[in-house]
């Protein structure tokens, strides 16, 4: 399944950026988020529970930094387990140009694989789900942007290692 979006806002990419690429502030404004640990500056494991439909399963998630272009790129490759009701793999990419006003064109796009009892509701629920989630969150990162609350951008790509998202 292919998700993907935009979103627009009047802040300039390099101040977004240091937002986006700091982890904790990522985690606190994922939805569902109920604990990430810090592995490396390019990866994380983290614990998230999330509902679709009747079904909520809790995924412990492998999440791996693959390319980062500071203020303009952001990829990264994500494995969710959720024992029985599920499992995932994605690889989302966000890239942020500056519009014609200053402010910034912020563009996603993830590409998801999901297996068990989640996969069978189909991929109409699942997308209303993903697409509530992402307003979620970019909501919160701005609502972090204008409150100023202090951001220190900790992500690196890991090392020799290429996404596959073309």
């Amino acid at each position: 399944m292919i998700f993907d979006g935009e979103f627009e806002t009047h802040r300039a990419p390099d101040e977004l950026w240091t937002y986006f690429a700091d982890p904790d502030i990522v985690a606190d404004c994922a939805p569902g988020m109920e604990e990430m640990n810090h592995i490396s500056d390019s990866e994380y494991e983290a614990t998230i529970t999330v509902g679709v439909g009747s079904v909520k399963p809790t995924f412990s998630v492998d999440a791996t930094v693959l390319e980062m272009e500071e203020p303009e790129k952001l990829v990264m490759k994500a494995e969710g387990s959720g024992g029985r009701k599920g499992a995932f793999d994605a690889v989302s990419r966000m890239e942020m140009t500056e519009s014609e006003d200053g402010g910034t064109i912020l563009k996603w796009e993830a590409e998801a694989n999901v297996s068990g009892i989640i996969a069978s509701l189909g991929q109409r629920a699942l997308g209303s789900v993903a697409e509530r989630l992402i307003g979620q969150f970019f909501d919160c990162m701005e609502g972090k942007v204008e409150e100023g609350v202090d951001a220190t951008p900790r992500m690196a790509p890991k090392p020799d290692v290429e996404a596959d998202l073309d």
